[in-house]
């Protein structure tokens, strides 16, 4: 198939052609979402940039210590503590003492349900058990009281996904003993205005669907930024004001869309989608990156253009290859722009998302050098004039957390359905597995893109099945657009 237009073309199976769709006028209550989600386990990425980049993540934080990553948890607890202090931001010492503990053990839980490979399952277990033996009696967690004053929203919310998705995602009983532990001391003790307090109902709402523990629930409507930020988005109005943390203020836009999802009040749908508006026509540069000095900028000043004058970027930081200054914080960045972009796809089908998840993937996290063994990582894009790609001085600060995490994501990239249909988001080597009328579809993705402008796709199929193929068609790609099915071209609506 010729890549060539925008948008999603659309032809059947069995060779029918498929009308398409107009816009998507979203109704009051949708929570269920137009376009529904595939599992980790149902795609399988085969090559590609993607693909090389997920291995490499999968065996980089496969391969880190267990005793290394628990070390200063012990020390903590008096406990005898082998292996060896990782230090930079994992130091108990640092602001952020062992921040990115609960994202490393998401995305190895993550990395399992892809894979199947129990080498993950089984060191999400030693790490759970391990973290346990931690915990003091009254359910203190933190590496450090340092940290727990100083981040303990953040913390607390990161160590939720890990043990969320230990439990969801490997079945370990343990780790939900754990978060009901982590829950208990943070329902008495969590200050309710923190840190990034305003990124935490996400995960409560998906830990209230766990365990249908009511008090995760209370949190989340306590830790609800509606007033202050979703409001004023639904009501039109530009949130992204220049004093607001880029990064934290995006992801929170996820816990608005996870809010709808839940609750189906339309309120929250309208903030989100109009803050995507926002994000990508105010603060957005080409490459999909935003946030210079990890703030937003005042509209309608050419600020983000100046951004791209060194003296501008007020953050510069001194490495070993020389100065450079930040415009996008990228993994941490790509983690919730992609996040996002995967609701509002989930919500209305618009390929526009899918465009902008594309961009934000391809020109963000991909282009990211790779972890270091020493938890070097890359934290800032720098797009001045005769910049290159640099390690930020810190060790394992938080992108080494959402590094992990965004790669390991990939397979929720690439495949959406519907009940009567497929759709292929990006472009990579993959294959998906779809449950469809009762029989079983595998769709195989060949392609060398971005290298080359085609894809190809082969259906296995043990007995016929009728059903609709969606394409999306990157914005950027000239028109018209070539479809061979079974070598023979074929008109599409589009």
């Amino acid at each position: 198939m010729k890549i060539g237009l925008s948008r999603f073309i659309i032809y059947a199976a069995a060779g029918c052609l498929a009308a398409q769709g107009g816009a998507v006028n979203l109704p009051a209550h949708r929570p269920a979402g137009v376009l529904q989600r595939f599992s980790y386990a149902d795609v399988s990425l085969s090559g590609g940039p993607l693909g090389a980049q997920a291995r490499f993540a999968r065996r980089f934080y496969l391969a880190i210590p267990d005793d290394n990553l628990l070390n200063g948890f012990r020390l903590r607890a008096g406990m005898p503590a082998p292996g060896r202090p990782m230090g930079g931001w994992y130091d108990p010492n640092n602001f952020a003492g062992g921040c990115a503990f609960g994202q490393y053990l998401s995305s190895l839980a993550r990395d399992y349900a892809n894979t199947g490979d129990t080498r993950f399952k089984e060191k999400v277990a030693r790490l759970v058990h391990g973290f346990h033996e931690t915990i003091a009696p009254d359910g203190f967690f933190f590496m450090s009281v340092k940290i727990s004053t100083n981040w303990p929203c953040y913390t607390y919310d990161k160590n939720c996904t890990g043990m969320r998705d230990a439990y969801a995602l490997t079945g370990d009983k343990e780790a939900l003993v754990v978060l009901k532990t982590m829950t208990d001391w943070a329902f008495k003790h969590l200050p309710r205005r923190k840190d990034e307090w305003y990124t935490l109902p996400e995960n409560l709402y998906d830990c209230y669907a766990l365990t249908r523990d009511k008090r995760y629930l209370e949190m989340a409507r306590e830790y609800d930024y509606r007033a202050q930020y979703y409001d004023v988005f639904a009501n039109g109005t530009n949130a992204f004001t220049p004093d607001r943390h880029a990064y934290s203020h995006v992801n929170s836009l996820c816990s608005a869309a996870k809010a709808y999802e839940v609750t189906g009040d339309e309120k929250y749908f309208r903030a989100i989608s109009n803050a995507w508006e926002f994000l990508t026509g105010t603060q957005m540069y080409a490459s999909g990156g935003w946030g210079p000095n990890e703030r937003f900028v005042p509209v309608g000043q050419g600020k983000l253009a100046a951004s791209l004058v060194f003296d501008q970027t007020r953050w510069h930081f001194r490495t070993r290859s020389g100065d450079y200054a930040n415009n996008f914080e990228t993994p941490c960045g790509t983690y919730a722009n992609a996040n996002l972009d995967r609701y509002l796809l989930h919500f209305t089908g618009d390929a526009k998302y899918g465009d902008n998840l594309e961009r934000v993937l391809f020109n963000g996290i991909l282009a990211a050098l790779p972890m270091r063994p020493d938890g070097r990582t890359f934290y800032y894009s720098d797009y001045h004039p005769g910049a290159h790609k640099q390690y930020f001085p810190s060790r394992w600060p938080c992108c080494s957390g959402t590094y992990a995490e965004v790669t390991a994501d990939y397979p929720l990239d690439i495949y959406f359905h519907d009940d009567g249909g497929l759709y292929v988001n990006l472009f990579t080597p993959s294959r998906v597995r779809w449950q469809h009328g009762g029989k079983i579809v595998t769709l195989e993705q060949t392609t060398e893109f971005p290298m080359s402008d085609t894809t190809a796709f082969v259906l296995h199929l043990k007995r016929a099945a009728h059903y609709a193929l969606h394409v999306r068609v990157p914005e950027w790609a000239a028109k018209p657009a070539t479809v061979l099915l079974n070598h023979r071209p074929v008109d599409v609506a589009a």
